[in-house]
């Protein structure tokens, strides 16, 4: 599928990167992660500022940044919404927290670095 050359451009513009080499990137890491999850490996695809896609055991789960959804709802409105309800608190992570460090199982292959991150793997009962 062909990307829009008109949004590749204007990503192009605030990286300062030709649009070619950002079209480029776009596509490799596409393609590899396409490639993870049709192999059935574990992906977090992080989007900076935002929070971390976890794809575990075929399996999804977003994690968003605290610092996200508090520039997005307003302090007063998370602390009363989102730390009121224990499936909400467990989206939250603070921001820079190591990708492994949300995974639950051995490890995981981070986005858009193309780095594997281990996680010890839980010792037994």
């Amino acid at each position: 599928e062909n990307l829009d050359p008109l949004r590749m451009f204007a990503v192009a513009a605030v990286l300062g990167l030709s649009r070619h080499r950002v079209e480029g990137a776009l596509q490799a890491t596409m393609s590899l992660l396409s490639r993870c999850l049709g192999t059935g490996e574990d992906v977090a695809l992080v989007l900076r500022d935002i929070g971390v896609l976890l794809v575990e055991r075929r399996k999804v789960q977003m994690r968003f940044y605290h610092s996200f959804l508090e520039a997005v709802s307003g302090k007063e409105n998370l602390e009363k919404g989102v730390f009121k309800m224990q499936e909400l608190l467990d989206m939250v992570v603070p921001q820079g927290v190591p990708v492994a460090a949300l995974t639950s199982f051995g490890s995981v292959i981070v986005f858009p670095e193309f780095k594997r991150e281990m996680v010890q793997a839980p010792l037994p009962r």
